[in-house]
């Protein structure tokens, strides 16, 4: 039974190597990059001719010891992570990809998997797309950087809606819905927005993961202390207080993140969004 993730992947690496269904498999994250502690988890990719069969039946994981607990994350955009919580809550995030997947890819789940190509790997058993695949993958994924202006637009449509929403949430007394909403998405809205920021005053390889990953690594103490300060309490004196100065923060943001990549501001979306709101709340 392994019981620490340097057990796991001794115990894993032999019954990949034998196994004829799986094609080849890398890890990646913190123990590909040598930035793990004993809490990280491990990641891990494997490419697959027969990727229902080999979720659908996870005896080949029994020698990691018994599973306490199995599920989907959605975690990584457009890729569904199968997530294994083994003895002595050891965590394995198992992503299980066809053979193909490297080239028939598209979209979000194409952008991602190529972000974690770019990051750093290590092939334990090489085969299909790994290791090159996966490094040519890595090496054309896009760096962040300018956003274009849909993709501005589209976290600003978003946001302003949130926080609509917030508003009349607050008026049907669904206060814990509105908390939810500023701590969740309206929050998400912020941290893209000083991503963005960042990518311009650092360069395009500047790295910000994804959602709130590492938030502590690259958004730098004065926007922590800045988000820590929109964070609401399940309370609608203090839900209000919180959306309003979240619209403070993310007009300084989205407006500084405009000049920075010379991008159009909506400034008439933000006026009659922020009357309407506070004539509601």
């Amino acid at each position: 039974m392994a019981r620490t993730y340097d057990e796991i992947l001794d115990l894993l690496t032999p019954v990949l190597a034998s196994s004829e269904a799986v094609e080849g498999a890398a890890i990646f994250g913190s123990r590909a990059l040598g930035q793990a502690d004993q809490p990280s988890d491990l990641d891990m990719v494997v490419f697959t001719a027969e990727p229902e069969t080999l979720l659908a039946d996870t005896r080949w994981l029994g020698s990691l010891g018994r599973i306490w607990a199995t599920t989907v994350s959605r975690d990584l955009p457009g890729l569904p992570v199968r997530r294994f919580l083994f003895d002595d809550a050891v965590q394995l995030d198992l992503l299980v990809l066809p053979s193909n997947a490297a080239e028939m890819l598209s979209g979000t789940g194409r952008h991602v998997l190529a972000d974690m190509a770019r990051r750093g790997f290590v092939a334990v058993k090489n085969g299909g797309p790994v290791p090159n695949g996966l490094a040519e993958l890595g090496q054309a994924a896009p760096r962040g950087g300018r956003p274009s202006q849909d993709e501005f637009g589209e976290v600003l449509a978003r946001f302003w809606i949130d926080v609509v929403r917030v508003a009349r949430r607050l008026n049907q007394d669904e206060v814990w819905d509105a908390q939810r909403i500023v701590n969740g998405p309206i929050n998400d809205a912020l941290i893209q927005l000083q991503a963005w920021i960042m990518q311009a005053l650092r360069g395009a390889d500047y790295d910000t993961y994804w959602g709130r990953r590492h938030l502590e690594r690259w958004a730098g103490p004065r926007f922590e202390h800045d988000l820590a300060e929109v964070m609401a309490r399940p309370e609608p004196d203090n839900v209000r207080q919180v959306v309003l100065q979240a619209i403070d923060l993310f007009r300084l943001q989205a407006i500084h993140a405009a000049q920075r990549w010379s991008l159009d501001y909506p400034e008439t979306l933000d006026r009659r969004a922020t009357i309407w709101v506070r004539n509601w709340i």
